[in-house]
């Protein structure tokens, strides 16, 4: 080992070295000499193979190098073909378009491949013109022999306009003519088609005498085949469903009819009146009454026995009526402009049309086919021709007019004493006259099938009467309750006329005319809350509002009204949910509030009343020294107008309230009697033994009055009953009875002796207080 000049060592065995490498690791000893030969064979099989691979390295290689330039000379040969290529295309463009430059030639040649597109189109058009023309001559041909194959290419024409036209769509109307074309020819072939069998069938009926209802259809076969035949042409439509179109053969049959009705009611004729629709409506009813007969014998069967489901499952009667509809819709459609702007006669025509709505539903039992039930012509005259608003609009001035008429008649104020049975309150004409219009109101939208003009004439008619009513009592009791206040008498001063009309018998029946008014249309509204029809709007109210509410929708439910406002008209339980709701739940308990208040009113009329004719009854003060002589059977005249006045008032409120009202305020008028006489009489006054039965004497004879109108006089006034026998106690009491001054000892000897004391003598109404301080007001009692 030997370094350079840098000091880099150098191994100085050069490159030889890894053979001696090999040669020291084989033989590393003497006994290793002995592999020589099998070293060798080894390392000879290498070195052939060595050789081998590396001849095929160098033949891959030569591959390779010959393959890389083949693929080069074979490159630039192409790229001298599409050199030359372009160079002829040029040289074509412009020998073919005479242009100077490629570019110029590109646009002209664009130019040309632009025409013959158009030209393939325009053989398209041509092409589908062709077809369409042929599927119409096929259809032609077909119809007279049979309609049903006529269909086929009927069909195909059909399917390819319906195509053609969802493509012309699609590719932004770029076909506006060709679809124009194809929809036409389609059209008009169906009513080619239509007008040859409808033609054959009107020959026919020419023959039998059509429209004579009564023909014998065995001599003519030839009407069921082209019936059938229409049936068939029909069939498209039929599947896919009428709705409100005719059958074909039927349509046919009206055809006379219906030149009839125009001659006599769209014509000069004198028939053709604005103010009477009811000739065209009954006309129209003749008409179905007339060939009822003929329908069910002759068009029946025919429908029955077709093999179309949809066909056999028809009523004659029903389809009749269906293609007699469209000349009463064309007549409806001519008239109401005439008429809209004029409100009688807008109104008499809508009532007409309900009418002849109900004489089809209940007489013919009409259902258009295919429907769950039908509206009604009226239906689409308020809500197809826009007529509801204009008609509401007339029955609410209507309305009103009636009302007022109502309010300003002479007798409106005027008891009715023969309206209501002898335990019912007695209602005022205006209101009994009031119920009969809402009723009347009721029976006239009744037949409507709309939910929103249901409901917009409860609230906008029915209800906003109910409210100008219930108002009109309101502002009576309220001038009543203010004109009989002393406080208003003295600021504003009061007419003798006044005065009589607000106490006595007249201020009592001014306050039962509003009781009983506001108790009979409260009883009327709870009433129509069960009537089958408002249950029914109340329940459908219900749904649209729940549904309203959980959509969190603020849609109205009629006209402009949510259902917060809806729910202000008619009830709360709209937004609550309530199950014990009801359509008039808010004007019924507003009129119960203002018979409460009219109710109280009367029991403070009635007890101011009897207080005053007391006063002078109250000022007795020699309840201590009365004559003996003077007996029982005499009763102090100064109790005599009280008797009297508490007679009439009892009398006429008898005969005006219904019973158990009567009985309450009695009960209330008795308590309030009985404490007068307490406060006024009893606790003021020294009584003797003939004062005090005088006193009980002048009390029996207001028993004995009121005994007259209820059982139990003495039933509201039992504190005032015991305290007449304490000061009626004998003062020399018969053998085994308590006399005065037992009865006073007992009763002040202590609270227990007292109340057993009482209860000897069965004054259980009576307290020990009570007691002890009527015995104070004896005389004779610690004497």
């Amino acid at each position: 080992m030997s370094g350079n000049l840098d000091g880099t060592p150098v191994d100085s065995r050069g490159k030889d070295s890894p053979v001696e490498d090999y040669l020291n690791d084989k033989f590393q000893t003497l006994s290793d000499l002995e592999n020589l030969d099998a070293l060798l064979t080894i390392v000879q099989t290498q070195q052939s193979q060595l050789r081998d691979q590396l001849q095929e390295a160098e033949t891959r290689a030569d591959k390779a190098r010959n393959a890389a330039k083949e693929h080069s000379q074979n490159v630039l040969i192409q790229a001298q073909l599409f050199r030359q290529e372009q160079e002829d295309i040029d040289r074509r463009l412009r020998a073919t378009t005479s242009s100077e430059t490629a570019q110029d030639a590109a646009r002209e040649f664009e130019t040309s491949m632009e025409k013959l597109r158009r030209l393939d189109v325009a053989k398209g058009y041509i092409a589908l013109i062709i077809e369409v023309n042929k599927l119409s001559e096929e259809a032609r041909k077909l119809i007279q022999k049979d309609p049903k194959s006529a269909l086929v290419p009927y069909n195909k024409l059909q399917h390819l306009a319906k195509s053609l036209k969802i493509r012309h769509e699609a590719s932004e109307s770029a076909a506006v003519h060709l679809v124009d074309f194809v929809e036409k020819t389609t059209s008009t072939l169906w009513d080619e088609m239509k007008d040859k069998l409808a033609g054959e069938f009107q020959n026919v009926l020419g023959k039998m005498g059509w429209p004579a209802p009564k023909v014998d259809l065995n001599k003519f076969p030839e009407f069921q085949k082209g019936f059938d035949k229409l049936l068939v042409l029909q069939e498209p439509e039929i599947k896919s469903g009428l709705k409100d179109k005719p059958l074909l053969p039927l349509e046919v049959l009206v055809k006379p009819l219906e030149l009839r009705f125009r001659y006599h009611f769209e014509g000069d004729k004198q028939t053709n009146r604005v103010d009477k629709p009811e000739w065209f409506l009954s006309q129209l009813i003749t008409l179905i009454t007339t060939y009822n007969p003929f329908l069910c014998s002759s068009i029946q069967p025919i429908l029955s026995s077709s093999e179309n489901p949809h066909v056999s499952s028809r009523d004659a009667v029903n389809e009749f009526i269906t293609a007699l509809l469209p000349v009463l819709r064309r007549k409806i459609h001519n008239l109401l402009p005439q008429i809209l702007d004029q409100a009688q006669l807008l109104s008499h025509f809508i009532h007409e049309m309900i009418k002849f709505d109900a004489v089809l539903r209940d007489e013919f039992s009409y259902v258009p086919y295919g429907e769950n039930g039908w509206k009604g012509v009226t239906h689409e005259v308020l809500t197809v021709e826009n007529g509801f608003a204009g008609w509401i609009k007339v029955e609410k001035e209507f309305a009103l007019s009636r009302y007022h008429n109502i309010l300003n008649a002479e007798d409106a104020w005027v008891i009715d004493y023969d309206s209501a049975g002898p335990n019912d309150a007695k209602p005022t004409k205006s209101a009994l006259r009031l119920k009969d219009l809402l009723e009347t109101i009721t029976d006239r939208y009744r037949p409507l099938t709309s939910f929103s003009q249901r409901l917009s004439f409860l609230m906008n008619i029915q209800i906003s009467i109910l409210d100008q009513y219930l108002n009109r009592l309101q502002s009576s009791i309220d001038a009543f309750s203010i004109l009989s206040s002393s406080i208003a008498r003295a600021v504003q001063g009061t007419s003798k006329e006044e005065v009589q009309s607000l106490s006595g018998l007249g201020g009592l029946e001014r306050l039962c005319k509003v009781y009983g008014s506001a108790t009979f249309l409260e009883d009327c509204t709870r009433d129509w809350d069960e009537d089958p029809f408002f249950l029914e709007l109340w329940e459908e109210l219900q749904t649209r509002a729940q549904k309203s509410q959980q959509s969190n929708s603020n849609k109205s439910l009629t006209g402009t009204m949510n259902v917060e406002e809806v729910a202000n008209v008619t009830s709360n339980a709209v937004v609550s949910g309530d199950d014990d709701g009801a359509l008039f739940d808010n004007i019924a308990e507003a009129y119960k509030s203002l018979r409460t208040r009219a109710e109280e009113m009367i029991v403070e009329l009635l007890l101011g009343s009897i207080k005053e004719e007391l006063k002078s009854y109250s000022r007795i003060t020699l309840w201590s020294s009365i004559d003996m002589d003077r007996g029982d059977s005499t009763i102090s005249p100064e109790i005599v107008p009280a008797v009297a006045t508490l007679n009439s008032f009892l009398d006429f409120l008898s005969k005006t309230v219904a019973a158990a009202v009567f009985r309450r305020v009695f009960r209330k008028l008795g308590a309030g009697i009985q404490d007068w006489m307490w406060d006024y009489v009893i606790t003021r006054n020294q009584f003797s033994s003939a004062g005090g039965s005088q006193f009980s004497s002048d009390i029996n004879e207001i028993w004995k009055t009121c005994s007259r109108y209820v059982e139990e006089p003495t039933a509201s006034m039992r504190k005032l009953k015991d305290s007449c026998v304490l000061l009626t106690l004998s003062t020399s009491p018969a053998e085994g009875s308590l006399g005065l001054k037992e009865v006073a000892r007992s009763v002040f000897e202590g609270n227990d002796k007292a109340r057993d004391t009482l209860g000897r003598l069965g004054l259980a109404n009576l307290s020990a207080n009570d007691a002890r301080t009527v015995l104070q007001r004896r005389v004779e009692a610690f004497a």
